[in-house]
């Protein structure tokens, strides 16, 4: 169980960093911008805070392996 004590460090990020734009997948695609990449107490893994662009208050936050799974997020080019 000592994965359940590790702290990521923002070495482990992925490559995500503040800027980068993703795309919902789905039949309404939006495009999102990472605002943060953020680490809770209790939580294992880091999240990212999401705005959606060309929206003015619109966003949400989702864990970062959420965010790299290509069922719901892909890379905006």
């Amino acid at each position: 169980m000592g994965f359940l004590r590790r702290r990521l460090g923002p070495e482990n990020n992925f490559g995500v960093a503040a800027g980068q734009r993703f795309c919902s997948v789905g039949p309404a695609a939006a495009l999102w911008e990472v605002i943060a990449v953020n680490r809770y107490d209790g939580d294992i893994g880091p999240h990212v805070q999401l705005a959606r662009v060309g929206v003015a208050h619109e966003g949400k936050t989702v864990s970062l392996q959420v965010l790299r799974d290509r069922r719901f997020y892909e890379p905006a080019t």
